[in-house]
């Protein structure tokens, strides 16, 4: 009877310090974020180079602190190497044996189409541009830091500013982890970045070298 009593007693005191444990920081974060690349395929030529990221995001991109219902995303980015004065262009997105057609539209100096869906990185890229045919390579294969690890390296070191931002069990901000364009950042490399937004529009980012996990910057 008295071991009966005793064990009860430690699942008790267990249950009790498992309720009173609060969240994680990185569950907090992974709990709000509001876009994540997974994904990340990349190829140039002569005439323009191409990303193609994919991962989940908010089904309504708005970036206002608070994390919404997030989606699919395959978010394909093409920049010219001579500039167009069009708004808008069709090319052709293959992957695998599928073959899709794509109004890629004007965005800055980008032209982005969304393909809707989470690709795995085991697929056969290609884009397909009047006469050129490019080939993209997964390079987040070869990342030796995937997301996961970059979300925790990120809490790691921003940890002290993401607790101010906590309130009970909610994070009153949203977070987005994005791979730096190395082309458009003029690198040999990719980087991962970490950005977090509150609601009162403010923000604080780290940038994350996807080869060994080295803290480059943070705001």
């Amino acid at each position: 009877m008295k071991k009966k009593i005793a064990l009860t007693f430690m699942l008790l005191c267990v249950c009790g310090l498992c309720f009173g444990c609060g969240k994680g920081t990185s569950m907090y974060v992974m709990d709000n974020l509001a876009e994540v690349t997974k994904v990340y395929y990349f190829g140039q030529c002569a005439d323009f180079y191409a990303v193609l990221n994919s991962g989940m995001r908010e089904k309504e991109y708005l970036i206002d602190g608070k994390c919404g219902d997030c989606t699919e995303f395959a978010l394909l980015s093409l920049k010219m190497n001579e500039a167009i004065s069009v708004p808008a262009f069709s090319v052709k997105v293959k992957i695998d044996s599928e073959v899709l057609e794509c109004e890629v539209e004007q965005n800055g100096m980008y032209y982005m189409y969304d393909l809707a869906r989470e690709l795995t990185g085991n697929e056969n890229i290609e884009i397909i541009y009047e006469n050129t045919t490019l080939s993209l390579v997964n390079m987040s294969k070869d990342f030796n830091v995937d997301y996961v690890r970059a979300v925790e390296i990120a809490c790691e070191n921003l940890k002290d500013k993401i607790t101010l931002l906590k309130k009970g069990q909610v994070l009153n901000a949203e977070c987005y982890l994005r791979v730096l364009d190395k082309k458009a950042n003029n690198f040999d490399e990719f980087f991962w970045c970490f950005t977090v937004v509150n609601t009162n529009d403010e923000n604080f980012s780290i940038i994350i070298s996807t080869k060994d996990g080295k803290v480059l910057a943070k705001s």
